[in-house]
């Protein structure tokens, strides 16, 4: 367990946006641990609440508050970044951090349920909804389907040359050498919604599908050329071969590759398509129009392509196991929801008008979501048969 302080640290960059990925994930095993953790930082990144936050901590007595803070933490070590900021700033955010970081680790399950029991009214959670997992199903060349969860690690089919195997949650092409002349078929697998899976291709790629996704792909590539074909949203990390460029068809998205790390977004009920490239190069395209991307830079493709510098960590939150808001709107938190939960929004073309910024375990139930979002004191949610409904206090 990380001392308070080192993960007021890891919040501090969190929130400037200079986490590193090790960092990262330090912080999303704390996040993981408890609810509470989840609401504090959400608090953090909820102006009112920094600001209710701030009178409080001003009408206090910060001696005697750091006193006791310190008499709960053992050697407290205060790194050098914490005074990189601003004098109000530091001062403000070193007392509020340390204040709901220590506070969460000293009494976080009186945190998660004080902190929820704010809300005006009780909260009307029926039905509650676990989160997604891995799930798929894999269609093979001569049409038979094949439930993956199911199916127990090891080898399952050999298919004209290629031994297709189960490893913990992972799916995997091997070319047999003695067979590699022999007729490539196409697989397609489809992970439904509230699914996820990752799948070794036979050219050693990964690919990691999100929810309501679906990849379409040879058994082995040949020719000069290694395509495949995705609806929904995956992550790829493409093994590098020049002579034979990787390739996406995603609806109107085309994306070529040599050898990086990417996300593509192309989902069919969301306006644009969206592929951000984490490392390597790629050229995106939808038709003749092409633009060509840097590791840190997003192309938006609608009718036209616009490049952007890319949020990398909220890109691809959802391969790392958590839910990143970035300020944004409820209704396309709804969608994202819809996809790992399997639910419907009641009214959903009536979704108030409203932004969340908040990073949250896809772990939880949804319950939980809901009342990290609630937070905000503006909305309040009720579960019912797999429906969300939204209702403004």
């Amino acid at each position: 367990m990380k001392a308070p302080f080192e993960i007021a640290d890891l919040i501090f960059k969190y929130l400037n946006g200079d986490l590193s990925v090790e960092e990262n994930k330090v912080l999303q095993d704390w996040l993981n641990e408890d609810i509470a953790n989840q609401i504090t930082l959400n608090e953090l990144q909820n102006k009112d609440k920094m600001e209710e936050s701030l009178q409080f901590f001003e009408s206090i007595d910060h001696k005697a508050a750091w006193e006791n803070i310190n008499e709960q933490i053992e050697n407290p070590v205060i790194p050098h970044s914490f005074w990189s900021f601003n004098k109000f700033f530091k001062y403000a955010a070193a007392i509020l951090i340390t204040g709901f970081v220590g506070y969460a680790f000293l009494h976080k399950k009186n945190n998660a349920d004080t902190a929820i029991a704010k809300t005006k009214k009780p909260q009307t959670l029926k039905n509650d909804v676990l989160p997604g997992g891995n799930k798929a199903t894999l269609t093979l060349g001569d049409g038979s389907v094949i439930t993956l969860e199911d199916m127990e690690n090891g080898t399952f089919k050999k298919e004209n040359g290629v031994k297709i195997s189960k490893k913990e949650g992972q799916l995997v092409y091997e070319i047999l050498p003695a067979e590699s002349n022999s007729t490539i078929t196409y697989n397609t697998i489809n992970t439904p919604t509230g699914g996820q899976y990752e799948i070794l291709l036979p050219d050693g790629s990964k690919v990691w599908l999100n929810s309501r996704s679906s990849l379409h792909f040879p058994t082995a590539f040949s020719g000069k050329e290694r395509k495949v074909e995705l609806t929904g949203e995956g992550y790829f990390e493409i093994s590098k071969n020049k002579q034979m460029p990787f390739v996406v068809e995603a609806g109107k998205t085309h994306v070529e590759v040599l050898g990086t790390h990417f996300n593509v977004m192309a989902y069919d009920n969301e306006a644009v398509s969206k592929t951000t490239l984490l490392e390597g190069s790629v050229k995106v395209g939808n038709g003749e129009n092409k633009k060509l991307l840097n590791p840190g830079q997003q192309a938006i493709v609608g009718s036209q392509i616009r490049v952007r510098a890319a949020d990398l960590e909220e890109a691809v939150a959802w391969k790392e196991g958590y839910f990143q808001f970035d300020n944004e709107d409820l209704t396309t938190i709804m969608r994202q929801l819809q996809r790992w939960y399997d639910v419907d929004v009641v009214n959903e073309k009536q979704i108030p008008d409203k932004h969340f910024t908040a990073m949250i375990s896809r772990n939880n139930t949804l319950s939980k979501v809901l009342k990290m979002l609630e937070m905000s004191g503006e909305l309040k949610f009720e579960i019912e048969d797999k429906r969300i409904t939204i209702r403004e206090k």
